[in-house]
């Protein structure tokens, strides 16, 4: 299986997706998918969380967002995310695959 970046790769990945998703800000994307509300959704490769929140929007009180990544930290930070907003239907999974 793969081995997940170091930590540090990943912070600084991280900083990089802040400058990118104040240009071009994920739910003006994630709006040309047609999600609808009550859907379940895979974030395949969560990162730091950049889908997260527009994703709930998205789907809804009905809906379910499912977090998946195989860095820890990846996992944690989408953990603060949905603690710190109350995001009561994100689900993370820590994945080698």
């Amino acid at each position: 299986m793969d081995k997940p970046v170091s930590n540090f790769d990943f912070q600084f990945m991280s900083v990089g997706y802040k400058f990118r998703d104040f240009f071009l800000p994920r739910l003006n994307i994630l709006k040309e998918v047609g999600i609808k509300p009550g859907f379940n959704v895979l974030d395949f490769g969560c990162g730091p969380g950049s889908y997260i929140v527009p994703l709930v929007k998205l789907v809804g009180e009905s809906g379910k967002v499912y977090a998946l990544d195989m860095h820890p930290l990846a996992i944690q930070k989408v953990k603060d995310i949905a603690l710190k907003k109350q995001l009561a239907n994100v689900e993370t999974i820590l994945s080698d695959c």
